[in-house]
């Protein structure tokens, strides 16, 4: 009997352990008072790359492009807080400057169930081997923000 009643307790405990959540943004977001940072995850790539490239997360793994290419990243992401904008700086040795400020518009995936946005970047003329580190920033009206950044490298 007493084992009986052991393995019912052990049963409930785990099916209580695997219970899911209704709620995907609470389970993924954190208050921080003054609201929800935004969250992105996604693999930063090279879109317009056939095939598609995932671009280097260290500098060591820097993705190679010729001077003066160019080439698009999605960011994908959520925020409970409303976004406010999208800003691209890039890092060359050691001074960062701000590339480009993208206003936020909507641009919701049903396929992905996130909102979407295409960031154009072109490689400046510089030195073969030269790192550039890119801080993709997407801030809400809260002025929470996520940076994603990744590395590439002039061949």
């Amino acid at each position: 009997m007493k084992a009986l009643i052991s393995l019912l307790l052990a049963i409930l405990t785990g099916m209580a352990a695997c219970k899911k959540s209704k709620d995907f943004t609470q389970d993924n977001t954190t208050p921080t008072g003054v609201g929800y940072t935004v969250v992105s995850a996604n693999p930063l790539q090279d879109v317009t790359a056939n095939p598609i490239k995932t671009l280097g997360t260290s500098s060591g793994s820097a993705t190679a492009y010729p001077a003066g290419s160019s080439f698009k990243t999605e960011l994908t992401f959520f925020s409970q807080s409303p976004i406010k904008e999208t800003t691209l700086s890039a890092t060359i040795s050691g001074t960062k400057t701000l590339v480009t400020t993208i206003p936020y518009a909507p641009a919701y995936s049903k396929a992905k169930s996130l909102d979407t946005l295409l960031v154009p970047y072109t490689l400046p003329s510089a030195t073969s081997g030269t790192v550039i580190r890119l801080d993709y920033q997407i801030t809400n009206v809260n002025t929470l923000n996520t940076v994603r950044t990744v590395y590439v490298k002039v061949q």
